[in-house]
């Protein structure tokens, strides 16, 4: 089902260029808008992926994770850490997608994720 959009303030040189662009790939703005939404959706959907190489190998996340702290990333960033799970949790409210780690979560089996994480909308 098509749905019609008005994209408002678009700079026009921009406009332009995806213009002429797409139509040296023999297809319309629309199809080309729809491609780039797609490919940005695909994109972002790997945040939760960055948290969790973020709280792997960022130093300080490393050094709190061993000492038992509570380890949050969000958004692919280090925020911190903190010495319960509810502050790490209080503090990554407002972020989209966070991941916390800590030495004091339940031993995993092998196979298992030992990382826990939280998606806050």
């Amino acid at each position: 089902m098509a749905t019609k959009v008005l994209i408002k303030n678009m700079d026009e040189r921009l406009y332009r260029m995806l213009k002429a662009r797409a139509a040296l790939l023999g297809i319309s703005v629309s199809e080309a808008i729809q491609q780039a939404i797609s490919l940005w959706l695909n994109v972002t959907e790997g945040i939760g992926d960055y948290n969790y190489i973020v709280l792997k190998t960022n130093p300080e996340a490393i050094n709190a994770y061993n000492e038992g702290k509570y380890v949050l990333a969000c958004d692919g960033e280090y925020i911190g850490a903190f010495d319960s799970e509810k502050e790490a949790v209080e503090k990554g409210k407002g972020h989209k997608k966070c991941m916390i780690g800590s030495k004091n979560y339940d031993k995993q089996e092998i196979g298992d994720w030992g990382w826990s994480s939280i998606a806050l909308e």
